[in-house]
């Protein structure tokens, strides 16, 4: 319960903070919940904690003003945003090229691309993999190469653009979360 309000707390620290109301879109990127089969399938369900992630991340941002869905095309994915995505009534939108481990870093950078032309003023949720998380995080520009293991499930990534829409340097415009710790900050150009 206590890493929900501490979660709860970062995400509202940024809800709120300055940087927002400069910079009118966010992205929150975050890896889809456990699952029950092993890795290697593609059929790969969300298992009990897979479930009760997705129902958290939905609790944490139904009031974050995200205005559309991406998740790659593999269940997992479909899943982990569905709870949010029917609080808030949004169809989802999947995006089976950011498939793993078929996806190639041309199609993130297309999707970064597409972002940027069509959803620069919106808030976008992105729910994906290990490898596609990354990917988007350094498209994106972040400032620091981001590995999540397969055993991790618990991060919140969340990108602002920053104001003067120069390329990140660190600065504090963003939050990065990992087991409900602040690591670090990052800036993507819109």
């Amino acid at each position: 319960m206590s890493k929900s309000i501490v979660i709860l707390v970062l995400v509202t620290l940024f809800l709120f903070s300055p940087c927002l109301a400069v910079a009118q879109q966010a992205i929150f990127i975050v890896r889809h919940g456990e699952t029950v089969a092993p890795k290697g399938t593609d059929a790969r369900p969300l298992s009990e904690a897979g479930q009760q992630r997705a129902a958290l991340l939905a609790k944490l941002l139904k009031d974050a003003g995200i205005k559309v869905i991406f998740t790659s095309g593999l269940e997992r994915t479909i899943k982990t945003a569905e709870p949010l995505a029917q609080a808030l009534r949004i169809e989802p939108k999947a995006l089976p090229q950011l498939n793993v481990p078929d996806y190639k870093q041309s199609d993130v950078d297309a999707f970064v691309a597409f972002l940027r032309a069509e959803h620069r003023e919106d808030i976008v949720l992105f729910v994906g993999h290990t490898g596609t998380v990354s990917a988007l995080l350094k498209a994106l520009e972040h400032p620091v190469e981001i590995k999540i293991p397969e055993t991790e499930f618990d991060n919140l990534f969340v990108l602002t653009p920053k104001a003067n829409g120069s390329p990140p340097d660190g600065d504090a415009s963003s939050l990065l979360t990992k087991n409900n710790a602040c690591l670090g900050s990052a800036s993507f150009v819109p």
